[in-house]
């Protein structure tokens, strides 16, 4: 069975008899601290005569609570449209840090698939095509003692040389199959061949990971997995490296201990769409010889009190060459309505002030093209007026081969733009 959620979308009816209610709570309580969230990512209400309301806020990816399924949507892309799992893809590996070339993966070829299914066909036409002369091998150092030093005297066991002289403590590297690697590709196999709802993939997943038995079951931490590099001979593992990455990042069930058998993965959406349009923002700037970065910005004297100086931090701001600030963006994740929300301006216009940037904007994300909207703001204390501009970014254009270049240009259209003046 499954269920399509959209986050911060209509809640789906339910009965709750096919549910487990008790397994979901165990899921919400993991996710809810896994991710950070104030308030479980799925609620569930009774409504009463055996049913149930579900609905999904703050996150994107999907739960397996025993034999259903549960597939959030973010709101940032088309439930309607099957193909806002392949988009969300592409998204994924951008903010991970991967750009994974399509040539190496089928995510455009499966558009429809579940995100379980459409992750698995990347993991296995990668690991079909980068495994096939073997798996890299590594070294880690080992402890060991003995009459004959076979490596490098290990100082920190000196005690136990002066207790017993006649053997030495030495540290000594041992060739391995067991790298980080290989544990991360296992346990993504694992992992998938869990959540997946072909069986045919199911099988596939399990015989890799049968394939990598003698490997350790426990992945790596994410940050030792996030230094994996590739040689050229295994440049085909690098889409199933990424689809690790990824499960990795949303981890916070698999096969979870105690009375219920979790699975899944879940992204926190609010993170992966402000990165996202940092990297946009990125390629906009760097193909118009500006950079960008985001820090923070204090400003404001004490001149009576206690105190210390205010604070703000724009998601994006734009140098040119010199480095003299130019622009700036928000990234906001809301519904955008006919004007952006109060405190939104308050912050743009307060960096804008403070920075000396005439453009500022706020980035909406939106389902359907629509058109920028722009207004002058007139400083009634003799400063220079500024230009807002609320930018919707219209991410299922991804769905199309020139998508994001499209979105790199709508954001570098505008940083293009010159200041509108009113007579």
């Amino acid at each position: 069975m499954r269920i399509k959620l959209q986050e911060y979308g209509e809640p789906v009816v339910e009965r709750a008899e096919r549910i487990d209610l008790r397994a979901l709570a165990e899921a919400n309580k993991r996710w809810r601290a896994t991710l950070g969230l104030s308030a479980d990512p799925i609620r569930v209400e009774d409504i009463g005569n055996g049913l149930c309301k579900l609905r999904a806020e703050a996150v994107t990816g999907v739960v397996r609570i025993g034999n259903i399924d549960i597939e959030i949507a973010p709101k940032f892309l088309s439930a309607v449209d099957d193909s806002w799992q392949a988009v969300l893809w592409r998204i994924l590996t951008i903010v991970e840090g991967g750009l994974v070339d399509d040539r190496l993966t089928s995510a455009n070829h499966s558009a429809s698939l579940p995100i379980p299914d459409l992750l698995a066909e990347v993991f296995l036409a990668s690991y079909a095509k980068g495994a096939s002369r073997g798996l890299p091998r590594g070294y880690f150092a080992k402890q060991r003692a003995g009459n004959t030093l076979r490596g490098k005297l290990d100082t920190a066991r000196l005690g136990e040389w002066f207790a017993r002289p006649w053997i030495l403590p030495y540290i000594s590297d041992t060739l391995t199959d067991d790298t980080a690697l290989a544990r991360l590709l296992r346990w993504s196999a694992d992992c998938l061949a869990a959540t997946v709802q072909a069986p045919g993939r199911a099988r596939a997943l399990r015989e890799i990971a049968g394939g990598l038995a003698h490997i350790g079951k426990l992945p790596p931490q994410l940050l030792e997995a996030q230094k994996i590099l590739l040689g050229l001979q295994h440049k085909g593992l690098e889409a199933a490296r990424m689809v690790g990455l990824l499960l990795l990042e949303g981890a916070g069930i698999h096969h979870g201990f105690g009375e219920h058998t979790l699975s899944g993965f879940l992204w926190n959406s609010d993170t992966i769409y402000e990165n996202y349009v940092y990297w946009l923002c990125q390629r906009a700037a760097s193909s118009r010889g500006k950079r960008v970065n985001k820090n923070e910005i204090k400003f404001g004297l004490v001149i009576r009190g206690k105190g210390s100086k205010l604070k703000t931090t724009p998601d994006v701001v734009f140098h040119n060459a010199d480095g003299i600030p130019v622009a700036i963006t928000d990234a906001k994740y809301k519904n955008l309505g006919s004007r952006p929300k109060a405190p939104d301006t308050y912050q743009v216009l307060t960096a804008g002030h403070v920075l000396g940037c005439t453009r500022v904007s706020l980035t909406y994300p939106v389902s359907k093209d629509r058109e920028p909207t722009v207004w002058l703001v007139r400083s009634a204390l003799g400063g220079r007026d500024i230009e807002l501009t609320v930018l919707p970014i219209n991410l299922m254009g991804l769905t199309l081969p020139k998508g994001q270049e499209a979105l790199i240009n709508t954001i570098g259209d505008w940083l293009d733009g010159k200041p509108l003046t009113i007579d």
